[in-house]
Parts: structure tokens; sequence; C-alpha cells
């Protein structure tokens, strides 16, 4: 998994929950949809972390994206299923 690309895949799909475009008042966004802390949320908006995959497998079902699509174990982005699925390639 690639924390990088999980970070632009994670931005792209949450710019469509019309979060602020404020850094602090958009983390502050990204903590309370996913019930996670601020610095959680910062730390998977900049690719510092990578989320564990139970917190992956709820961003995904949040965001309604396949769990490995969103970590990079996939290039086939697909809409969402349980993260133990197996990777089609």
């Amino acid at each position: 998994m690639n924390a990088k690309l999980f970070s632009q895949r994670f931005n792209r799909e949450i710019a469509c929950f019309g979060l602020p475009d404020d850094l602090a008042e958009k983390t502050k966004g990204i903590a309370r949809v996913f019930g996670m802390t601020r610095h959680m949320a910062n730390s998977l908006l900049f690719g510092y972390n990578m989320p564990d995959d139970e917190w992956l497998d709820k961003i995904a079902s949040t965001l309604e994206v396949c769990p490995l699509w969103l970590s990079g174990r996939t290039n086939k982005r697909r809409t969402y299923s349980p993260l133990a699925i197996t990777v089609e390639e």
C-alpha cells in the first residue's frame, strides 16, 4: 500500500462532500464525518500515514468506493464491497 496514492484518491473522493477549502476546516470536517481525530485526518490528507484495514474499510464504505482501490492495491475503481474481497487484475 502506498500512503501517497491513498492520499490522492482520498482527497479526490472527499472533494464530493463539499467540505471547506480552508485546511483547518476541511480537517475538522473529515474528522467529524469519519469519526477520527483531527491529527489522523490531517495525516491521511497529506499521505503521512495509511489507515489500518479497519479504518480503510470504514472510509471506503462512507465514500462508497472499493477499499482495495482506495489503498492502491488495485487500479480498478469499483463501488464499495467489504475488504475481504480478492484483487482481480
